[in-house]
């Protein structure tokens, strides 16, 4: 590694802390990132949402609610998805 410029106090901790990094990398072994210790397959953080996509006429239906008035705090709760969404899918109606 290079000091890039850093103060010597700070260099000096950041070489112990990637030191320590390797020999806790040694002492776990290699597992992929993001699986689970104990049960091989169990993915931790998962690189995919977890929710599935809104259907095509769930989408026009919130449009259809949103277009006759309805809130979007209403269509939030009815549709169990966030604010953000529907307006998401609402916005060029007004």
């Amino acid at each position: 590694m290079d000091a890039g410029g850093l103060k010597p106090n700070t260099w000096q901790r950041l070489e112990r802390l990637s030191s320590a990094w390797n020999q806790a990398k040694l002492v776990l072994g290699d597992q992929p990132d993001g699986a689970a210790d104990d049960e091989p397959g169990v993915v931790v953080n998962p690189r995919r949402r977890a929710r599935t996509p809104l259907t095509e006429s769930q989408v026009d239906a919130i449009r259809t609610a949103r277009a006759n008035g309805e809130s979007v705090v209403s269509i939030c709760q009815r549709f169990n998805v966030h604010r953000m969404t529907v307006w998401t899918h609402t916005r060029d109606l007004f």
